[in-house]
């Protein structure tokens, strides 16, 4: 269960109170309605409230359902903390495999119970805000300027006194354009970002197996904590750590199409020839031939580099993933709506089969979705 949806729940449990009246019961952890004088729920084994008797008296409460949500929220907790000590240290190193720690703690996040403490919130908010920043720096990219092509110096014109000479790099004199540092902040490219995302889960992966930690779908956890985990927490950890989009793969961006990536195309002023244009004289003028008259005249739009910024990626080099629609997650599975879980075929969600209990799904009346094996996307 995201965290969003411990919110929800809470306002659900809100509507309890007022529900009793009418014979509705509503279970506070799925939020489905549930059967009236029922001690736990259908859908999730979760404990009920009490529900109120004929005179007004409120019924003697019913014993909580045995579960293992206490010993999974504290392990869950205690890897979490791991995680974002890990990923803390190889920030600024290896912020590719600090991506992966922290988005393995936001996996098992959803296993630790919220108690509405304040520390568990400033934990959330501190692994939403370090994964953000590790996917900024991998991001983050410079561009280099085309005026002085990267020297940074400035580019000084010597055609009109000499046209062998042509253009001379300045020493001491930086370019107007890139204020001589000899380029601009900017998107790193796209197939670059893609290869150190993809060679740091490598890593992670390998660092995990060698702990001796499993997967859970794309989540790694311990082993005494992976055997603790019933399907709904198991489909938790895996819908919590999705699959990546298959084109971008998680960077939401691709290369434009229109300048190929370049984040440059070519001037379309009308009579600019490779950066060049030739004033045209007006009929009656004088013949008088002037000094360097003869000599071409710079583009006024590309002044003389014959191309300008892609107007489709404002220099950037790419655009918004076309796949994902700029979320850089695959797209959720149709079966399970994201969740990761569907009814049990077998016993058709009712958790027994002839007065047993279900061999397929353990009486827990859900299973994992078998389209996208629990991860809640499909990734193709």
């Amino acid at each position: 269960m995201s965290i969003w949806s411990w919110t929800v729940c809470a306002g659900v449990a809100l509507m309890v109170a007022s529900a009793g009246a009418q014979e509705l019961v509503i279970c506070p952890a799925c939020g489905r309605e549930a059967k009236a004088g029922a001690a736990a729920c259908g859908h999730c084994s979760a404990a009920l409230p009490a529900a109120k008797g004929d005179g007004g008296k409120a019924a003697a409460p019913a014993a909580p359902a045995e579960n293992n949500a206490a010993p999974v929220g504290r392990d869950a907790a205690a890897v979490v903390g791991a995680c974002v000590r890990q990923a803390r240290g190889l920030e600024e190193k290896q912020p590719e495999v600090a991506l992966c720690y922290y988005q393995n703690a936001l996996a098992l996040m959803r296993l630790v119970s919220p108690s509405g403490d304040a520390g568990q919130e400033d934990a959330r908010e501190a692994i939403l805000a370090g994964n953000g920043r590790v996917l900024e720096t991998l991001l983050r990219g410079r561009v280099p300027c085309r005026r002085c092509q990267g020297t940074g110096k400035y580019q000084l014109d010597l055609g009109k006194v000499d046209r062998a000479k042509g253009v001379k790099a300045v020493s001491g004199v930086a370019c107007p354009a890139c204020k001589g540092f000899g380029f601009f902040p900017g998107v790193r490219e796209v197939a670059k970002v893609k290869m150190a995302i993809l060679q740091g889960r490598q890593e992670f992966e390998r660092r995990q197996m060698v702990s001796g930690d499993v997967k859970v779908g794309r989540a790694f956890v311990p082993v005494a904590l992976e055997k603790l985990l019933n399907t709904r927490q198991r489909a938790l950890v895996m819908t919590g750590m999705p699959q990546p989009c298959p084109e971008c793969q998680l960077t939401a961006r691709q290369a434009c199409s229109t300048c190929r990536g370049s984040g440059w195309v070519k001037c379309d002023y009308a009579g600019c020839v490779k950066g060049e244009v030739k004033e045209a004289r007006a009929p009656g003028s004088r013949q008088a031939k002037r000094m360097n008259e003869d000599l071409p005249k710079k583009c006024p739009r590309c002044e003389g580099l014959a191309e300008v910024p892609c107007g489709t990626c404002k220099g950037n080099r790419c655009v918004a993933c076309a796949k994902c629609d700029g979320s850089g997650l695959a797209p959720r599975c149709a079966r399970c709506t994201g969740t990761g879980l569907s009814a049990c075929a077998k016993c058709k969600g009712t958790g027994q089969v002839k007065g047993l209990q279900c061999p397929e799904c353990k009486g827990e009346t859900m299973v994992l979705c078998p389209t996208c094996r629990g991860e809640g996307a499909v990734a193709r």
